[in-house]
């Protein structure tokens, strides 16, 4: 085989693993719901820890995952085929490290939530979690935040739990 050949067929294959590779990454899509689901409507959030602000910010955060990943399905504030539910339960900040002057240098909070998709067409459940649990650390020697790093990050690893535990179960 010519070395042209060869570059060619090396590349090919190449290109064939990294889609491969890449078709493994995955999100929720209609496709994955349910073909009967056409709308979804997501309730504020059950707020237990008393903190609205955080409590705002999951709801915004599930929202924004739906508008992305959830192709044609649309997001409705009333009657809906479906119905997404989420409770925040609970909310920590704790110090996680210390320098060697025993200041704090590291924080991690934690969010709790349960999380409830609920089919109102075949009056069915798609997913429930009683307790999913996230957290983040922000480190305050980095001039970072409770709410800007701490609670984003937690809160972004939320989304991917919700993803990818709910596609075990669609």
């Amino acid at each position: 085989m010519k070395l042209g050949l060869k570059i060619k067929v090396v590349s090919g294959v190449f290109c064939l693993l990294a889609l491969l590779l890449l078709s493994g990454c995955y999100s929720f899509t209609a496709s994955t719901l349910p073909s009967h689901i056409k709308t979804v409507q997501i309730h504020e959030v059950e707020d237990k820890t008393l903190d609205p602000v955080l409590a705002n910010d999951i709801h915004t955060a599930v929202v924004d995952m739906f508008k992305k990943n959830a192709g044609g399905v649309r997001l409705v504030n009333e009657e809906a085929t479906a119905d997404f539910e989420i409770t925040l339960l609970s909310y920590t900040n704790n110090p996680e490290n210390y320098n060697s002057n025993s200041d704090v240098e590291t924080y991690r909070v934690t969010i709790r939530v349960s999380v409830k998709f609920y089919d109102n067409v075949k009056d069915r459940v798609i997913y429930e979690s009683k307790s999913l649990s996230a957290d983040g650390t922000y480190d305050i020697q980095k001039n970072e935040s409770e709410d800007r790093h701490g609670q984003a990050r937690a809160i972004e690893k939320l989304q991917d739990l919700i993803i990818s535990n709910a596609l075990a179960k669609w």
